[in-house]
């Protein structure tokens, strides 16, 4: 199957799905991670009389390409017997009946999938109002985030600065990381990049919500996450809206575009708190609260109920399929509740995450509550989207959108306008990456069908893009002592529940781990690492880790790191100190080595990765001085290049593959 009738299904879902319930429309998909190695996906049975249709695609394949099986529809389960551990593979399961398709489910499962120690770089974009009241809570976020694997930029803005000078410098930053960032964290009144046509014509593209009295432009972030897209402010004029900062008039600033441009770069997540003043706080205030919150969550130490609540109050409208949909694929059904009040059932039980949609105002949704509910209690939850009229169009005084991350949760999402696909976080992916993804989606992924709201430039993540489905508490201490040839390690026990503890040398450079124990976990709080072939300052990492079983499948977690830098004398320091020069170095498919002397018959070239595990080797030729490798086969990363005389080895080189 591919993307066209990927369309074809979003087609028939929205002019026939707008009669149903979005609980109706969705697939609800449980993965099972088996003992041999395979994945079991399960859905509630149902008596159904047409066919269960299953797809299967590796991550950030576009195209679903043809289906594995099918089920009858009296089934409700099927084992994937060609996944092994380690796997993981995202799955769409198509309800159908003869040529109509009446609902559609995702799942990114796996089984053991392997933990991922650096995340990638993360720019933070900081008010520069906050650089001295929360210097101290910027700091904290600056280290945790290093310690869980992220490279860190940090940048200020002020608050009347234009957001094409502000992306200017997201831009500069992208391109001297060499394209490494992957997200971006909005920290306070930054600069709200306004873009849109929406019109208030009948027949015309309405703005998401339908409500042409807010036509025009609106809030844009996803403008910040675009490294390369075209942004133009010289053709739109709009003032059909009923307040003056929807306007879009040529060379105001405001950019034409109503549907982003091009395909967006980073994951963008925005902590904005101003404006709110129903909290009695101002916006400083609101946003260290929330950084305290969110230290406490991530360092495992904010305790939640796994469960998910929705409180559906468009029962012939199809936004709550979001809810179902993502819920679903991080926790067990008989875990999801869709017969409780949203504000009730939060204030005296605590639920991971959370979905309630209604007619509604900028500070109201209707059978939900409003701001005012959320400054008089507080909402135990730390995920949650609310769908509704108006507040969609956050920039607005005690939005409530925004509302949730003045009082407890963590992140918000206008759900449902369009549909959002958080589903791979139950594998243990960030937030931020569903953010992006929806952005991103046309019809990868059913969108909703709503207002041709798809992909259009207000969708926003409101929240830090970073955070996780679950965290594992940090190591806090790691001392290392260069003896013997060796590194010995020791550490703090961590907190909380975890399986134990992996090593990593740390490259600081390149963000790279390179994992020392192999092929096991480490269950006590002390190591000794043998095969360091570096001399000089080496840096390790100390991680507790824990095998997350989830409604995903199963995957290890990592918790923030331990450091400790330590000056090196490896076996290495009594033999010739010989260098071989590489070139290219990095290299993509060969590397050519200037030899230090022509090679005899027992010279040997041998590849090994960080821990001196033997890769391949060659015999050059006896009588040249250079030699060239074959590095093609191998996987990105770092690498050690030996030479061997007679079996004395007599240079270590470092080889980093492209």
């Amino acid at each position: 199957m591919n993307k066209l009738i990927l369309l074809a299904f979003c087609i028939i879902l929205s002019q026939a799905g707008f009669a149903q319930t979005g609980k109706s429309q969705v697939v609800r998909i449980n993965a099972t991670a088996n003992t041999n190695g395979t994945v079991s996906l399960t859905w509630p049975a149902e008596t159904w009389a047409g066919t269960w249709i299953i797809y299967r695609k590796t991550l950030g394949n576009p195209d679903w390409g043809n289906a594995v099986t099918s089920v009858t529809g009296s089934g409700n389960t099927w084992t994937d017997v060609s996944v092994k551990k380690g796997d993981k593979f995202e799955y769409l399961i198509v309800k159908t009946s003869g040529a109509n398709t009446s609902a559609l489910g995702y799942i990114y499962a796996g089984n053991t999938v392997a933990e991922q120690p650096a995340m990638g770089g993360i720019i933070l974009l900081i008010d520069s109002n906050y650089q001295i009241p929360l210097s101290k809570e910027i700091s904290t976020m600056e280290n945790q985030l290093k310690q869980e694997g992220w490279q860190v930029s940090t940048l200020y803005a002020g608050r009347t600065e234009t957001p094409e000078n502000v992306r200017k410098r997201i831009v500069a930053e992208y391109g001297r990381r060499k394209n490494q960032v992957k997200s971006l964290m909005i920290l306070g009144r930054v600069p709200v990049p306004y873009s849109g046509n929406f019109l208030a014509a009948t027949g015309s593209v309405y703005p998401p919500d339908g409500h042409p009295d807010h036509a025009g432009a609106w809030p844009a972030d996803g403008y910040y996450g675009d490294m390369d897209g075209i942004w133009t402010d010289a053709s739109v004029t709009n003032t059909a809206a009923s307040q003056s900062r929807n306007y879009n008039n040529p060379g105001d600033g405001k950019f034409d575009q109503t549907k982003f441009p091009d395909m967006l770069d980073l994951e963008v997540g925005r902590i904005d708190l101003y404006n709110m003043p129903g909290f009695s706080k101002n916006d400083t205030l609101l946003v260290r609260k929330y950084l305290q919150r969110n230290m406490l969550w991530r360092n495992n130490r904010l305790v939640t109920v796994e469960r998910a609540l929705i409180d559906d109050n468009f029962g012939t409208l199809n936004l709550s399929s979001t809810g179902y949909q993502n819920f679903s694929a991080m926790l067990r059904n008989d875990s999801i509740f869709d017969n409780r009040d949203y504000i009730t059932s939060q204030k005296t039980g605590a639920y991971l995450w959370s979905y309630g949609c209604g007619g509604g105002s900028n500070t109201s949704c209707g059978g939900i509550g409003t701001t005012s509910s959320f400054v008089a209690d507080s909402m135990r939850n730390i995920y949650t989207m609310l769908a509704g009229s108006y507040f969609g169009d956050w920039d607005q005084q005690n939005n409530f959108l925004r509302a949730p991350l003045c009082n407890s949760a963590l992140v918000c999402a206008w759900g449902g306008l369009p549909k959002w696909y958080f589903h791979h976080m139950g594998l243990g992916m960030n937030v931020g990456f569903g953010a992006k993804l929806t952005m991103n989606n046309v019809n990868e992924y059913f969108n909703g069908g709503f207002n041709m709201s798809e992909n259009n430039v207000h969708i926003a993540l409101m929240g830090d893009p970073t955070l996780k489905m679950r965290h594992v508490a940090p190591v806090n201490k790691v001392t290392a002592i260069s003896q013997s040839n060796r590194v010995k390690l020791n550490w703090n026990k961590a907190s909380g529940s975890h399986d134990g503890y992996i090593v990593y040398r740390f490259d600081s450079t390149d963000n790279s781990y390179y994992r020392v124990n192999k092929n096991f976990i480490i269950k006590d709080t002390f190591y000794t690492d043998s095969t360091n072939y570096f001399n000089g300052k080496n840096t390790y990492a100390v991680r507790a880790t824990r095998l997350e079983t989830t409604a995903s499948g199963s995957w290890y977690n990592l918790g923030a790191g331990a450091f400790a830098t330590v000056m090196h004398t490896n076996r290495l320091k009594h033999l010739p100190k010989q260098h071989v020069a590489m070139n290219p170095n990095p290299a993509s498919t060969s590397v050519t080595l200037a030899l230090p002397w022509a090679a005899t018959e027992g010279t040997r070239i041998i590849v090994a990765d960080i821990t001196g595990r033997t890769i391949f080797e060659e015999t050059p030729l006896a009588g040249i001085k250079t030699a060239d490798v074959r590095v093609e086969t191998l996987i990105p990363g770092c690498y050690l290049v030996l030479v061997q005389q007679n079996g004395k080895l007599i240079a270590v080189e470092k080889l980093i593959k492209n």
